[in-house]
């Protein structure tokens, strides 16, 4: 079922390998510690066929500009730099 919705509701895109993803596109304000809209993003959710576990899913935000971001990533590295600062 879970599979069914994701043709109906998601974009497919076929990479050179052979494999597939689904992802979907939504709106995301990127807010300051205040709760301030700063930026309008574009939020694609991505996520590898046939991977029902979750082992691969992300997120990445496009800017109106073109760049393109990943918080997950920049999150990790700021938990590494404060678990080598602290240790």
């Amino acid at each position: 079922m879970r599979e069914s919705l994701k043709h109906i509701f998601s974009r497919q895109e076929v990479l050179e390998d052979g494999s597939v993803y689904y992802y979907s596109v939504s709106s995301y304000d990127l807010k300051n510690a205040l709760g301030n809209n700063i930026v309008a993003l574009q939020e694609y959710s991505c996520t590898k066929k046939g991977d029902e576990h979750g082992d691969f899913s992300c997120k990445l935000y496009k800017t109106k500009d073109g760049n393109w971001y990943n918080f997950e990533d920049a999150k990790s590295a700021v938990e590494a730099k404060e678990n080598t600062e602290v240790g």
